[in-house]
């Protein structure tokens, strides 16, 4: 049985495993990235030589290794394989992260965005599985996206920053977003939207069971048990996701839009409102079609993603060599 090596590098953890043809993974791990110690030491002393004992730990064991695939947390170059200013990878600036990698191991090396990753993960493994075009989305922090095509082909557009869903505009006159624009799906359905909401209704006197600081966890209790406000909150927010979901499915049309991340499991505190805004502004044949769906791979998508990718690439060369 051939295997291909999944790794996710995030800003607070690296996660990876072994993972086979069929989707099954073995060996897989976890463990802080401590990106605040700057780009050296997150490759030099936590990635490679855990990558190096992951390679040996499968060699030892007879598996035949067809290549790594990596996911980061990063906007990129993904036919250069260079990140520019990771978000959460504080000192890398533009950095040539994939000949860095080539370097240090002795089998291909393949990596892409994270979000898409996620996405063709759900694509093969997942709640969007064989479903294209597939639109993912995942709300956490902020809010990533993917699209994948095709049969399994990543979207990336012209320049490679293709599937930024995130980045659409909902409100023109909205929050600032992280990007520097107004009123971005992200900074109006992501857990810091969430969260800032309710600073904003605290501060203004409104009453609530909760303090300013809550995170989205304690938001989404609050609303289970009765708050008010952050039942409120949550309408505010679902309705934001839903202008973006129908702009979105009215521009692509996909079969199936997948929402992946950590706010999505508040389940229908945060998809009531969404759907009900969604089936109000999308077209009458994309309200009928389109389904969204929660994503089922959870915080694999992204490992399961990469190693499909590797499994992908390694067929196109074995193609084009056969020729």
């Amino acid at each position: 049985m051939n295997w291909a090596i999944g790794v996710d590098l995030g800003g607070t953890v690296i996660k990876a495993a072994f993972v086979s043809r069929d989707g099954s993974m073995r060996h897989a791990f976890k463990t802080p990235t401590h990106a605040h110690k700057g780009r050296n030491h997150v490759l030099e002393e936590r990635f490679v030589p855990m990558m190096r004992g992951l390679i040996r730990r499968g060699e030892e064991e007879g598996m035949e290794i067809v290549g790594i695939g990596v996911a980061v947390a990063s906007p990129l170059d993904p036919w250069k394989g260079v990140v520019h200013h990771p978000p959460n990878l504080p000192g890398w600036g533009i950095f040539p992260l994939l000949s860095y990698l080539e370097e240090r191991f002795t089998m291909p090396v393949y990596m892409d965005n994270d979000a898409n990753l996620f996405a063709l993960g759900e694509w093969k493994w997942g709640s969007g599985e064989g479903a294209t075009p597939l639109l993912c989305l995942t709300l956490g922090t902020g809010v990533g996206g993917g699209i994948v095509y095709e049969n399994g082909r990543i979207w990336h557009g012209a320049h490679g920053c293709g599937g930024e869903l995130g980045h659409i505009t909902v409100d023109m006159n909205g929050p600032v977003c992280n990007c520097g624009n107004r009123g971005c799906l992200e900074a109006m359905a992501s857990a810091t939207a969430l969260q800032k909401w309710i600073d904003q209704e605290l501060g203004k006197g409104a009453y609530s069971t909760l303090s300013s600081g809550s995170d989205a966890k304690e938001i989404a209790l609050a609303a289970r048990l009765g708050d008010d406000l952050a039942m409120k909150a949550f309408q505010w927010l679902g309705r934001n996701l839903g202008v973006g979901l129908a702009s979105l499915a009215n521009a692509f049309d996909p079969r199936v839009i997948v929402l992946g991340g950590g706010l999505s499991k508040t389940g229908m505190l945060l998809l009531s409102p969404a759907v009900s805004e969604f089936k109000r502004r999308a077209l009458p044949l994309v309200r009928e079609k389109v389904e969204i769906r929660l994503a089922t791979l959870e915080n694999m998508g992204g490992v399961l993603g990469a190693a499909l990718l590797a499994f992908q690439r390694e067929e196109n060369r074995a193609r084009r060599d056969a020729k």
